[in-house]
């Protein structure tokens, strides 16, 4: 079934702009970046402008750059946030995160996906005979591709979601 963007999940863009307004901290804050899952440093963020469990997109650099973070992170203004409008497994925000990150070729530095845009952003998931997401299929999945992956048979996750 077809869902957007829009539909699963309350897209916020980041809070913070530059590091240099914040203190150092135990909280990672989270950027545009590939590297480790984009977490830029450490920093004193306030609770009410956190997340958990939820996905990341960027904006900048390689647009769609998308990242599930189960724990607890602030973000830079240079992604969104997906907040989930209902309760999803960590199966589910993956397989959303590998979906994403699959259409990343239809964006790039002169053809930007901003908040507006990835909201209409459509994903095509399997859902169960009431129409709500299926995440047992979404589990399977990610099983399979985490055995995949520790075999050493898959060159990237979304790669393994796919197949």
């Amino acid at each position: 079934k077809e869902f957007s963007v829009g539909d699963l999940f309350d897209v916020k863009s980041g809070n913070f702009h530059a590091t240099n307004e914040l203190d150092k901290g135990a909280v990672p804050l989270i950027s545009c970046g590939d590297a480790c899952n984009g977490m830029v440093d450490y920093f004193n963020i306030p609770k009410k402008e956190r997340y958990r469990r939820s996905i990341t997109v960027a904006y900048n650099g390689q647009p769609l750059t998308t990242k599930f973070h189960p724990y607890e992170f602030g973000a830079k203004d240079d992604i969104a946030v997906l907040v989930p409008r209902h309760p999803m497994t960590d199966a589910v925000l993956l397989h959303i995160a590998a979906l994403l990150n699959r259409m990343q070729w239809r964006y790039s530095y002169g053809r930007k996906c901003f908040k507006a845009k990835l909201q209409d952003v459509i994903l095509r998931l399997p859902v169960t005979e009431s129409e709500s997401i299926d995440e047992e299929f979404s589990t399977k999945i990610f099983e399979r591709a985490l055995k995949r992956a520790i075999n050493g048979t898959g060159r990237s996750i979304e790669n393994l979601f796919a197949e």
